[in-house]
C-alpha cells in the first residue's frame, strides 16, 4: 500500500517533529526551503491544505506526489507518534499540570535515531520530560544521547520512561509473593534488559505503562542468611525450603545490582495527587511496608535459629560438676607429704607495712614471677657437723620428809 498523505514531518528549524493533527498555524506551505523532512526516508516534504478554501486538511506529500519509499518504517513511526500524542492528551488531563507539549531533545536530522518525541510536562516549577518508546528496542548509544541531551537543554528535570507491556520491554517472570498488609501478595516479577539498566544507570526512571495502571519497580537482591553462632537453620519443622534463602528490597528505585525487578501497580491518576509534583508516592508508600516487613521476617528468622539451636543443645554442665583436669595432682590424705616436698624453714614475720607494700608488688608482678619453680636440693649437701650431746642433768637430792625434819629439830634444841 502506497501512502501519498502523511500526518508528520521532521521541521529542521524547530528540531522537533510536527503533526498536522496538532494545527499547522504559522508555518509555511509548500518546500519552505527543505525545512520540512520525511522521517522515514529522509526525502524533503511538501505542507499543502494550508491555502483557505482548502477541500483536504493539511497533509504531508512527497515530491512529485509518490508515497514514501520506506512506508513500512514510516507505518510503525506513525504507530509511534500515535502513542506518544495520547500519552500526552493524558498528561494534560492531570490536575497540576501548567503546561505540556513535545520535545525531541538531540535529534539530528542527518543522524536521526528513530526515537518517538518526547512528553514535555510542566507541574509548577517542575519540569518532566516524558518518554514513551517503541515497540522496537532502542539502541543504548541512542537511549544515551537522549539522556544526555535533556540533562543539557532541561537541566534539573525529572527523566521518565513508561515503557510497553510486550516482549522487547517486559521480560515477564514468575509472580513475587510479599507479605503486605497482613497477608500474601504476588506482584509481578521482571528481568530488565540492557535498554532499561541503562536508563537506571543514567539517573532515569522506568515505569511501564498499563492503560490508566502503572507499574513501578524495585529491587529484588537474593541472598543466604549466614550461619551465626547458636544458630540452627537446617532442621526447622514443616518448613519446605531453605531459610536461609531470603530476598532484600532496593527501593525507591530499583539497585545496579537487582537480579530482578518487582512492580507496585499504582493509579495513573495518582501521580499528581500532590499538586505541583509528579510522583509515584502510593507506590513509595507500598515500599516502605515491603522494607518494614523485611526487616522484621530477618529477625524472625535469625531469633528461630537460635531457638533450635537450643532446643538441640543440651545445657552446658555447671562448673562444680566439672571432672577434675588430669594434670592436677590428687588430693593428699590428711598429714601426708609428698616425697619430694621441700619444706622450707620458718621466716620472720614482716610488719603490716611491709606486708602489704609487697602484696601491692606480687599483684603487679608479672605470670612469670607467679608460677617461679623452686629449684631442687643439691646432690652433695655441704657437711653440717652434730649438735654437740646435751650435759647429762645434776644428781637430785632427795627432799627430807616430815618426820625426818621434827627429828632434826628436836635433836637441835638438844
Amino acid at each position: 500500500m502506497i501512502r501519498v498523505m502523511g500526518r508528520s514531518a521532521w521541521d529542521t528549524e524547530s528540531r522537533t517533529t510536527i503533526w498536522v493533527d496538532d494545527g499547522v498555524g504559522g508555518l509555511p506551505p509548500g518546500m519552505a526551503e527543505g525545512r520540512y523532512l520525511c522521517r522515514a526516508c529522509r526525502e524533503k516534504l511538501i505542507l499543502k491544505g494550508t491555502r483557505t478554501g482548502s477541500k483536504v486538511q493539511p497533509y504531508f506529500a512527497h515530491r512529485g506526489g509518490a508515497g514514501c519509499s520506506r512506508s513500512e518504517k514510516e507505518a510503525l513511526l506513525d504507530a509511534a507518534d500515535e502513542v506518544v500524542i495520547r500519552l500526552r492528551e493524558q498528561i494534560r488531563a492531570l490536575p497540576g499540570v501548567t503546561g505540556c507539549t513535545t520535545a525531541s531533545p538531540g535529534e539530528n536530522h542527518m543522524t536521526p535515531s528513530l526515537m518517538p518525541s518526547a512528553v514535555l510536562a510542566q507541574f509548577g516549577t517542575t519540569t518532566v520530560v516524558i518518554e514513551a518508546p517503541t515497540a522496537t528496542p532502542l539502541g543504548t548509544e541512542a537511549i544515551r544521547r537522549r539522556i544526555q541531551a535533556v540533562r543539557e537543554e532541561h537541566a534539573g528535570a525529572q527523566h521518565v520512561w513508561f515503557l510497553r507491556r510486550d516482549l522487547d520491554q517486559f521480560h515477564r517472570l514468575a509472580p513475587h509473593p510479599v507479605w503486605l498488609r497482613g497477608k500474601t501478595t504476588l506482584h509481578e516479577q521482571v528481568a530488565p534488559n540492557e535498554q532499561q539498566l541503562v536508563i537506571l544507570a543514567g539517573g532515569g526512571h522506568v515505569y511501564w505503562l498499563d492503560g490508566k495502571a502503572v507499574l513501578v519497580p524495585y529491587g529484588i537482591l537474593r541472598f543466604r542468611h549466614p550461619v551465626q553462632r547458636d544458630q540452627d537453620w537446617a532442621n526447622w519443622r514443616r518448613w519446605k525450603s531453605d531459610p536461609r534463602d531470603d530476598w532484600r528490597i532496593s527501593k525507591p528505585r530499583p539497585a545496579p545490582d537487582a537480579h530482578t525487578w518487582g512492580l507496585v501497580p499504582i493509579a495513573f491518576s495518582s501521580l499528581t495527587r500532590t499538586r505541583g509534583t509528579f510522583r509515584p508516592a502510593d507506590a513509595y508508600q507500598v515500599m516502605d511496608e515491603l522494607y518494614a516487613a523485611q526487616e522484621s521476617r530477618f529477625k524472625w528468622r535469625n531469633q528461630h535459629a537460635r531457638e533450635v539451636y537450643a532446643a538441640a543443645t543440651p545445657p552446658a554442665r555447671a562448673e562444680s560438676e566439672a571432672e577434675p583436669v588430669a594434670n592436677d595432682p590428687e588430693p593428699l590424705e590428711s598429714g601426708q607429704i609428698a616425697a619430694d616436698a621441700i619444706v622450707p624453714s620458718p621466716l620472720p614475720q614482716e610488719p603490716e607495712a611491709e606486708l602489704s607494700a609487697r602484696a601491692a608488688s606480687e599483684s603487679e608482678s608479672d605470670v612469670e614471677s607467679a608460677e617461679m619453680v623452686i629449684p631442687a636440693p643439691p646432690a652433695h649437701p655441704p657437711y653440717v657437723p652434730p649438735a654437740p650431746a646435751p650435759a647429762p642433768p645434776a644428781a637430785q637430792v632427795a627432799t627430807p620428809r616430815l618426820w625426818q625434819r621434827l627429828l632434826r629439830f628436836a635433836r637441835r634444841d638438844d
